[in-house]
């Protein structure tokens, strides 16, 4: 979004770290049901839960 035009609320919604946290939050819940599938073991998917991470700069 161009800044000049756009309310801080807004730039907040569309930002990378946001636009970051919802993809992985997607991928949690993919991994979820994965695990209710039983094709991912629960004990893996909670230590990629617990270790889920990420820094904007880091994603570039």
């Amino acid at each position: 979004m161009i800044a000049r035009y756009s309310r801080a609320e807004m730039r907040e919604i569309w930002s990378e770290q946001r636009k970051l946290e919802i993809w992985l939050q997607i991928e949690l819940l993919a991994s979820e049901a994965l695990v209710a599938e039983g094709l991912v073991p629960k004990e893996d998917f909670e230590q990629m839960k617990a270790k889920a991470a990420f820094s904007v700069e880091r994603a570039k």
